[in-house]
């Protein structure tokens, strides 16, 4: 594979959000971050971050709490009634 180096300004939100991929362990470096969105699109790369906060603050609310007792039936209703 041939790679060129470009040098680029992005803004804040961007810069943002490729920290939070790192971050997140979705990317391993700024670079890599920045592949990411170019081949997925900001859109998803937010969406992406977005999913993972909520699963870590679920997860750290389950920490604090203990896990939830869920039903014994796990109807598609009672599971969104979790959510």
């Amino acid at each position: 594979m041939v790679s060129s180096i470009i040098a680029l300004r992005i803004d804040d939100n961007t810069s943002g959000l490729i920290d939070k991929l790192i971050k997140y362990k979705l990317a391993t470096g700024k670079a890599d971050a920045l592949r990411w969105i170019m081949q997925n699109g900001m859109q998803s790369a937010k969406k992406t971050v977005e999913r993972k906060e909520k699963s870590l603050a679920i997860i750290r609310v389950w920490k604090e709490r203990g896990l939830p007792e869920l039903p014994n039936d796990l109807s598609e209703g009672s599971i969104k009634e979790w959510d």
